[in-house]
């Protein structure tokens, strides 16, 4: 899955996703210029994409909302984990609806990361709280609202960022909980929403206490992503790696791409969110990695079965300005009563 900086659909940017072919797009703020903007964006990048694909955002509320130019302010996380299990549900089908009247078919929400409000690592006020329990519940909500709408949710950041001290976006956090508490605590909302969640998101931070030695961040770890995830956890749907263009990450492209690191450590869905290039660099390596590695090539193809399987059991709907209009009139009203 790839971003790119156009809000528009340029013939050099059609022409380039025709070639690379990636399983879907993520478009951010920079990409919305207006709604009759995006959606001339958007089915001219139907025309370039694969039968099925993945048109994805982060619109989680709060800090984290693509959408806000056009919205308006959206309560937080934290905020709206105050006001009841079925006002998040309300507020997830209404996010579900505007996002489908957009033309998207993925949300990378919500966050079940365990973390207080004033956390500086990137966290805070995106979480729901602390409490595993009452996570899973505000979290299960927004996720069921979003999916009832016809847009897949994706859990985020497994196996959990709540106690981190520094931004994944800039580097490297190491989570430093004891094995214990990260099995009770923060591997609890996964374990409680993984059967009904399309994607389950994994995220940039070393494990000492679950992978003692492993000096890998989570989506690059087999360990984490086979192993704790498919494994002892039993997720069966659409594993994606965050953004391989992050601080975190960086330094484990410089002899290969992480993109094909993170697909052998298990994820299908691999996220290169500013530069197509760097994708069509981590194309090429499983590309030729495959010709020489029949058990990879395996692995590749299962990867992009289970991304062509999402694009079907999710499928991206043509624009609908109508009901883009009555979706953005009911979130700025659930918004105002927050």
């Amino acid at each position: 899955m790839v971003g790119f900086s156009a809000s528009r659909p340029e013939r050099a940017l059609l022409d380039q996703l025709r070639a690379l072919r990636p399983g879907g797009v993520i478009l951010f703020r920079r990409n919305l210029e207006s709604p009759e903007a995006l959606e001339e964006l958007v089915l001219a990048l139907r025309e370039v994409l694969p039968a099925h694909p993945l048109l994805a955002v982060d619109q989680e509320g709060g800090r984290v909302s693509r959408l806000e130019p056009w919205l308006g302010p959206t309560p937080t996380a934290e905020r709206w984990s105050r006001e009841g299990e079925e006002a998040v549900r309300r507020f997830g089908t209404a996010t579900g609806e505007a996002l489908r009247g957009l033309g998207f078919n993925l949300d990378f929400a919500p966050v079940v990361d365990l973390c207080p409000p004033g956390t500086a690592n990137g966290i805070g006020d995106r979480s729901f709280g602390t409490d595993p329990e009452a996570v899973s519940v505000q979290a299960g909500a927004f996720l069921d609202g979003l999916q009832s709408a016809g847009v897949a949710g994706c859990l985020k950041h497994f196996p959990g960022l709540g106690d981190t001290h520094v931004d994944s976006h800039r580097e490297l956090p190491t989570v430093t909980r004891a094995r214990e508490r990260l099995l009770a605590e923060d591997l609890l909302p996964y374990h409680r929403l993984h059967d009904r969640a399309a994607a389950v998101m994994t995220g940039h931070a070393l494990y000492p206490t679950l992978v003692p030695g492993i000096r890998l961040p989570a989506c690059l770890s087999p360990e984490i992503v086979r192993g704790w995830l498919r494994e002892r956890l039993g997720f069966a749907g659409l594993a994606v790696s965050d953004d391989l263009e992050m601080g975190a990450v960086t330094a484990f492209e410089a002899e290969r791409p992480a993109g094909l690191t993170a697909v052998e450590a298990g994820c299908d869905l691999v996220l290169y969110c500013h530069t197509p290039e760097r994708a069509e660099r981590a194309r090429d390596a499983m590309a030729a990695r495959a010709e020489e590695d029949p058990s990879f090539a395996s692995r590749l193809r299962d990867a992009a079965a289970a991304v062509e399987r999402s694009g079907r059991a999710w499928p991206a709907r043509v624009p609908d300005r109508a009901a883009w209009a009555e979706a953005r009139r009911f979130m700025q009203e659930l918004s105002a009563l927050a």
